[in-house]
């Protein structure tokens, strides 16, 4: 009787032992509930160049992500914090410019206490390289400001060919720390302009731009409104424009007697008004304009106006007198 007592106590007792003993992570041997279940890939390695990486998550219960060490490594994104079975976490950050290895380390766990900790390694770049600021700003009067670049490695600027406002102090350099003089030049009218370069060492490139605002307000004059009247055999004038922006001159496409010498300037200057001998008989005007702005145009009308030519006669030659008549 004792005997089969004790092989029902045995029997029992199997279940038991063999439920808590069966669900653990690869992180501890101490025993769990049996329900749960939490892998995921232990060592990754992100290229330098990524800025997205994912890892996926088996798991058939709760679970949350609980720590994110990234105090050697700066800016990281890890999400979704938490999850219900199966899932993916999804690791974000910015390219890895410098020359050296960065770490973090994730810890996920679940309600039971199993733990899983992700060594996230990024790979170095080739060559190091970083810069000072990413947005350099002008008001309308333009100005100097300075990017610092810092690399171990040869380095170019590109993005600025063909930019007539903006000047770099140099466009490549060489190992160390390189101040590099941005210059704009003040704005020509209302209109706010932008452009992006970017600096490249080795297959690191770092993009900024640099933006300027257009001229808040623009004033425009000319010294008359109505040049005095050009006499018939042509002639030129001038007349002076006083503005702090750029200014363009048009005659009507349909006048080709006047012509305007510049037809464009910045800031204050003057325009050569020229016209043709008038030998159409009749007294002829037309007016040209000057304009100044591109969002607000501002515009001042010049009326010109031109007498004939007057009627030119030619003397005739005198007649020869037959001397025998005379007499």
């Amino acid at each position: 009787m004792k005997t089969k007592r004790l092989f029902f106590s045995i029997c029992v007792g199997l279940p038991l032992v063999a439920g808590l003993s069966a669900c653990t992570s690869d992180e501890t041997t101490e025993a769990k509930p049996a329900q749960e279940l939490l892998m995921v890939e232990k060592e990754i390695a992100m290229p330098a160049s990524e800025t997205s990486w994912s890892v996926n998550i088996s798991a058939d219960c709760h679970w949350d992500v609980t720590s994110v060490d990234n105090s050697g490594w700066g800016e990281l994104t890890v999400s979704p914090r938490s999850g219900d079975g199966n899932g993916t976490l999804v690791f974000t950050s910015l390219e890895n410019h410098s020359s050296l290895d960065r770490n973090a380390t994730i810890v996920i766990s679940t309600k039971g206490g199993l733990e899983q900790h992700i060594n996230l390694r990024q790979t170095r770049s080739d060559a190091a390289l970083s810069i000072n600021q990413e947005v350099f700003v002008f008001n309308d009067d333009g100005g100097t400001q300075s990017l610092v670049i810092a690399s171990n490695s040869d380095w170019t600027i590109t993005g600025h060919e063909g930019i007539s406002w903006l000047e770099l102090g140099q466009a490549s350099g060489n190992t160390g720390t390189t101040e590099v003089p941005i210059r704009v030049k003040g704005a020509y009218d209302d209109t706010d302009r932008v452009v992006e370069l970017t600096a490249t060492a080795g297959s690191n490139k770092l993009n900024f731009t640099v933006s300027q605002g257009g001229r808040l307000s623009i004033m425009l004059g000319v010294s008359a409104n109505e040049l005095p009247v050009f006499v018939g055999d042509g002639g030129s004038q001038t007349l002076s424009v006083t503005c702090n922006a750029a200014w363009y001159a048009y005659v009507p496409s349909s006048v080709s007697w006047i012509h305007l010498e510049p037809a464009f300037g910045f800031g204050d200057g003057e325009i050569r008004v020229t016209c043709d001998p008038n030998a159409s008989g009749i007294e002829r005007q037309t007016t040209f304009i000057v304009t100044s702005g591109t969002k607000t145009v501002i515009q001042s009308d010049i009326l010109v106006r031109q007498e004939a030519a007057g009627e030119v006669i030619i003397p005739e030659e005198p007649h020869n007198i037959d001397p025998h008549l005379s007499r």
